[in-house]
């Protein structure tokens, strides 16, 4: 796919942005862990004849432990983390909670620093600073009650 990347970006928080309208909607009349379930064998039901048919299977040989584990523990940790973001959105509302979980550039930037050697950059320090102002902004009559 040869797409301007920051194009890319832009199209996938539109579609990222209007997913919580949906997940909230469900979470109204389903559990978190029902949705869950289900969201993600229909994702897996979807996927698998695509993978097949991109001939994706001949590359099964590159699976090495180290390759599965790469591929695994981001994955335990997105169920994780979708399973806790739905327990938040089922008990507040979405134009809180989502914005909330955006604060997750500042964990990003940390865990790049300590595990992947990336440098603190000014750019990445202000832009940090600003999505959790942002965040804080948004909410601040939450953080302030008592």
């Amino acid at each position: 796919m040869n797409v301007n990347p920051n194009l890319l970006a832009l199209i996938v928080a539109a579609i990222w942005g209007l997913a919580p309208i949906f997940e909230k909607l469900s979470l109204q009349v389903m559990s978190p862990i029902y949705v869950l379930c289900v969201r993600f064998f229909l994702v897996t039901c979807l996927l698998v004849p695509i993978f097949i048919s991109s001939n994706q299977v001949l590359s099964l040989d590159d699976l090495t432990f180290r390759n599965l584990l790469l591929i695994l523990v981001p994955g335990l940790l997105a169920v994780l983390g979708i399973y806790l973001y739905f327990n938040a959105l089922s008990g507040s509302s979405a134009s809180k909670i989502v914005p909330l979980t955006a604060i997750y550039p500042l964990f990003t930037c940390f865990y790049a620093y300590i595990f992947l050697k990336e440098d603190f950059t000014t750019e990445k320090i202000i832009g940090t600073i600003l999505i959790v102002a942002g965040v804080f902004v948004l909410n601040y009559k939450d953080y302030l009650q008592n």
